[in-house]
């Protein structure tokens, strides 16, 4: 999603400087426009065949992503997610180290802040606290790969789970349902 707010930013001229003060809301409500609906709808539709998945997935999502970044809640998930916010080069940062352990303080010092601001502040952004946001982000990349045809020992080890029973523990926490049985439903 950060790499499409920036995108958009971009696209639309409206490259900026963040604004000093408190993070906006990452999380805000808005109505469910045909927009999202369709968008949802087509990724759904997507993840019923593993190579339409395989093939469509990622564009399927991109779609989905610039549907919210569009509608009502999209201007708070745009400032959230845009160019030159320090939470969202945190989160570009981690998406593409999820194999390897991180830090509060490795983050909190790739921006150049506190510990204890960058964890005030990425909470305000995302709603979680950091060491969250990375366990979720973690199993939904596994979750995706898992719904690829990865096994489940291949998913949790691509996001950096040494042991599968823990792996398998914060996955049915967080999913519900064990990792296997996740496989079973693609």
């Amino acid at each position: 999603m950060t790499e499409l707010a920036i995108e958009m930013e971009s696209a639309a001229g409206l490259v900026r400087k963040p604004a000093r003060g408190p993070l906006p809301p990452g999380l805000a409500l808005a109505h469910w426009d045909a927009a999202f609906s369709d968008a949802l709808l087509r990724l759904l539709q997507v993840a019923q065949s593993p190579a339409d998945a395989a093939i469509l997935g990622e564009g399927r999502l991109r779609e989905l992503y610039y549907a919210v970044l569009k509608g009502e809640a999209g201007e708070s998930a745009r400032r959230a997610f845009g160019v030159g916010n320090e939470i969202a080069r945190t989160i570009d940062y981690l998406s593409s180290r999820l194999d390897e352990p991180v830090s509060i303080e490795d983050m909190a010092e790739r921006v150049g802040m506190s510990r204890a601001v960058f964890h005030r502040k990425f909470k305000q952004a995302t709603t979680m606290s950091p060491i969250q946001f990375v366990k979720s982000m973690r199993l939904n990349t596994a979750a995706m790969q898992i719904a690829n045809g990865k096994t489940v020992s291949e998913a949790a080890m691509a996001v950096g789970y040494v042991s599968s029973s823990q792996f398998s523990r914060e996955f049915k926490r967080l999913y519900g349902q064990s990792p296997k049985q996740w496989s079973q439903f693609k």
